[in-house]
């Protein structure tokens, strides 16, 4: 038969219960006042396709037809992802269940599948947990973000905290045919040798590998239902090794080692190329083969928890990241979403992103993969959590089922296990969790939790954005920012944005966040939604501006890395994004773009308004500027010529120039004072200070700050 058949399409559906977690764990149902049954298209969440805030069990059945299998053929049926509770049956024998929203299962089905028209049914349970008793600070669910978080629809409230969930099946389910053994399970980890040292870790401007080597060490199961030996071949790209296996009944565990002389290694986009081998690995002679391959690089990646500094292959570098909650429904996140969010990114010149509390789909680390973009994984855990022992192991099957899903991703730097511990959680449940990791996956650094304390915001919790000179956070940063709402039509679509003044509550809803707006971050409304919206954006843009020069400008110092937190909406929402989720750019995006440069150039204003034409008592002042510049770049910039000029309307009222710069690879420079001569009869009001670094004449960096020139009252 076909060795697939997908099983994408129209499934019937019919709501079975409402069902909500218990604080002992147990299930409650409620049949009262159910949705009526239909025809649905999976996968995809139910929550798009018509089940609107359905907490509860649904019965999703189709049929489908088969042709026999030949002989010595296995037949298996595969789901990509079911949220969150699966109960599987064919042709009316039950096959099986799992937990879990994010990982794919299967089941065989050899004995089961008929020649002709099968029947599948599958119960998908979501259930909500109980509030107050459960829900925010006993849960039982392992969804991080998807169920609790204060940028998700109705935010804490206990009322509506937990409306819109992602049940359903929303991965692909397909029936696959595969030969009486067969590899799964592959996982590939690559070692850079010792030998290599004298390029492996030089801080020399090129990426070259000469005399380096790697050794990939390949782990396997066979999964047969014959006993004998059997041919097998693991590939990296040219490089092979092949050897006949011995293979029993059930699962034979299996290790190959490869050996690649001067390998092409993987490299965030920004310091060289990503590079992909195609790792694939064959069982079998040729009448029956069963092939596996994915992509893989080599690289080797470490995060040091004492200084914050990341290396990679060797190489000391800096993340300028951000932290990625793409949707709420991982069903829609197709090929093209995640093609527009990896450009987006880029375009953002960011190399690292924080998945932030939950696992998002294969598709999207593939892309990062490709894209060269360092990850940091969550995993699904956020705040408070139930210390049963039942959840605690529940949790630790599920964490490995993370590693081991993900393990093979280049992009992939280290597991994070929980967000935000609870007290409890972090002393008992935490280190069991980054144990348990840490067992599946030597290659990678594991970090128990992160902490409230690498999560900084002045200026939108407490105290003032310019707060951010004292570095908080430091020396791991993974979030920081501040909200800003999106445009004014797409407010106009939320609760309470269709009128001026706006429904304060109703705006709740979709996260807005007033105390802190209005009180704290001191954002004026305006006259209109528009001028509101101009106030807010403009307040993310400068705090964001005013934060990231300060941390970039004390890199491998003080800190090794940033995640500015967040870069999109995962629904309709008022969040400290700067993307909606309509991918629509707030202006905190644009500021990113210059922030992020890989090389950035800057100068210390220390105040925003400048005295001119007077003197009161003391001499006048010359208008001077320090003038710095980080350079990101593993290669020197060489006969580099710095342009400082005040503009006003971009008209040019004074300039100066430094010229035959030279700024080391990968560093931090001062390059030094900058005077402006102003004109004597130069008038009063708003300037912007210019900045453009060139390099053979190509600008390499660009940078700009508001001032305003102000003389004493007559």
């Amino acid at each position: 038969m076909a060795q697939r058949i997908d099983l994408s399409g129209a499934w019937e559906y019919q709501p079975l219960a409402w069902t909500t977690v218990q604080a002992d764990g147990s299930i409650t149902e409620n049949r009262e006042n159910l949705p009526p049954a239909g025809t649905m298209a999976l996968p995809m969440n139910w929550q798009l396709r018509g089940l609107e805030s359905f907490d509860g069990r649904v019965r999703f059945t189709r049929s489908f037809a088969a042709p026999a299998l030949a002989s010595g053929e296995r037949a298996f049926l595969i789901f990509r992802g079911v949220d969150y509770f699966a109960d599987v049956t064919l042709n009316g024998q039950r096959l099986g269940s799992h937990a879990g929203y994010f990982q794919p299962f299967e089941f065989e089905i050899t004995d089961v599948l008929h020649e002709g028209e099968n029947q599948l049914q599958v119960d998908v349970d979501c259930p909500k947990e109980e509030p107050g008793a459960v829900w925010p600070d006993h849960k039982w669910i392992i969804k991080g973000i998807l169920n609790h978080w204060d940028a998700r629809p109705g935010s804490w409230d206990l009322a509506t905290g937990q409306e819109q969930n992602s049940g359903g099946i929303w991965g692909d389910v397909s029936v696959e045919v595969r030969p009486a053994a067969f590899v799964k399970n592959v996982r590939a980890a690559a070692t850079l040798t010792p030998g290599a040292a004298s390029t492996l870790f030089s801080h020399r401007d090129d990426l070259e590998t000469s005399g380096q080597q790697a050794i990939v060490r390949v782990e396997l199961e066979i999964d047969s239902t014959l006993a004998g030996e059997l041919p097998l071949r693991v590939a990296l790209g040219d490089h092979t090794v092949e050897q006949t296996v011995a293979v029993g009944r059930g699962c034979t565990h299996h290790v190959a080692v490869l050996h690649v002389a001067e390998p092409r290694l993987w490299w965030p986009w920004d310091i060289g190329e990503p590079y992909l081998y195609t790792l694939a690995v064959e069982l079998g002679d040729a009448g029956q083969i069963a092939r596996w391959e994915t992509e893989f690089g080599i690289r080797q990646i470490h995060l040091d928890p004492h200084t914050g500094d990341w290396t990679i292959n060797g190489r000391r570098f800096f993340v300028r990241g951000t932290n990625v909650i793409p949707t709420l429904w991982l069903g829609e996140y197709d090929a093209t979403m995640i093609g527009r969010d990896i450009e987006l990114l880029k375009a953002a010149h960011i190399n690292g992103v924080r998945v932030c509390v939950h696992i998002n789909r294969d598709e999207f680390y593939s892309a990062c993969d490709r894209a060269g973009i360092v990850v940091w994984q969550d995993f699904a855990l956020q705040w408070a959590y139930t210390t049963d022992p039942r959840f605690t192991q529940e949790a630790v099957r599920q964490v490995q089922a993370m590693v081991n899903h993900l393990y093979n991703h280049a992009c992939i730097a280290l597991w994070c296990t929980q967000n935000e511990s609870s007290f409890h959680n972090k002393v008992i449940l935490n280190p069991v969790l980054a144990q348990a990791a840490a067992q599946c996956d030597s290659s990678r650094y594991v970090r128990a939790t992160s902490e409230f304390s690498e999560h900084a915001y002045p200026g939108w919790y407490v105290g003032k954005m310019r707060d951010y000179v004292t570095l908080p956070g430091a020396p791991i940063l993974t979030e920081f920012g501040a909200q800003a709402l999106p445009s004014a039509d797409e407010v106009r679509q939320m609760r309470g944005g269709d009128q001026w003044p706006p429904d304060w509550r109703g705006l709740a809803y979709h996260d807005f966040q007033y105390d802190q707006t209005f009180h704290v971050a001191g954002i004026e409304t305006g006259a209109s939604l528009e001028e509101f919206v101009e106030n807010s954006q403009r307040y993310q843009a400068e705090l964001l501006k005013f934060a990231i020069e300060r941390y970039r400008r004390h890199k491998y110092s003080k800190i090794g890395s940033l995640f500015q937190f967040m870069f999109m909406d995962c629904w309709p929402s008022i969040t400290w994004s700067v993307l909606s989720y309509t991918r629509v750019p707030k202006q905190g995006y644009h500021t990113l773009q210059q922030v992020y440069q890989p090389v950035l150039v800057g100068a210390d204003l220390l105040r925003d308004k400048v005295l001119i034409g007077a003197d009161l008592g003391s001499h006048d002042r010359p208008f001077q500027v320090n003038c710095w510049l980080v350079n990101d770049r593993h290669m020197a910039l060489t006969t580099c010529r710095l342009h400082v000029r005040l503009l006003r309307e971009e008209k040019v009222i004074a300039q100066a120039e430094l010229d035959a710069l030279r700024i080391e690879a990968d560093s931090v420079a001062a390059l030094g004072l900058v005077t402006l001569d102003l004109p004597a009869d130069i008038a009063a009001g708003a300037c912007v200070l210019d900045l453009a670094l060139m390099q053979a004449g190509e600008q390499i960096s660009h940078n700009s700050y508001s001032v305003e020139l102000v003389r004493p009252a007559a």
